[in-house]
């Protein structure tokens, strides 16, 4: 899919896709208006056992991964997403209350392509998203 950039990070050809993994409801409404309104079509999948459903399903452009969530951590969903050929290149951005620089590190040696602390705001994770997608990685 070919996709023409606009500097205010408005997709005008081509529309990219994203999903978004997390258990806060208004956290996710959230991003999805946000990332809806610069033309990227956003799916939400509030719990992490069905995220590799709806990661098959979707085939996003990028993803965004809570790790506290209940039932399955968001560590357990990036190795699943690891581990299927369909998303194992597919970029991943944790989005997390983590802090400690060892847990981060761990998360980047298990797949996690960057992170964004939660307590950074949602402009320092659509910024990230939006950079990413424009990349095309």
């Amino acid at each position: 899919m070919t996709s023409l950039w606009h500097p205010d990070y408005t997709f005008i050809v081509g529309q990219k896709r994203v999903l978004v993994i997390e258990d806060d409801r208004s956290i996710a409404r959230l991003t999805e208006v946000i990332l809806n309104s610069k033309g990227i079509k956003t799916h939400l999948c509030l719990d992490a056992s069905h995220a590799m459903e709806m990661a098959k399903r979707v085939d996003p452009d990028v993803i965004i991964l809570d790790i506290h969530m209940p039932r399955q951590s968001g560590i357990g969903v990036l190795k699943q997403l690891r581990q299927e050929d369909l998303t194992m290149k597919t970029p991943v951005i944790i989005s997390s209350v983590m802090s400690r620089r060892e847990s981060i590190d761990q998360l980047k040696e298990l797949g996690a392509d960057d992170f964004v602390s939660k307590s950074a705001g949602i402009d320092a994770l659509i910024t990230k998203t939006m950079d990413y997608l424009a990349s095309g990685q």
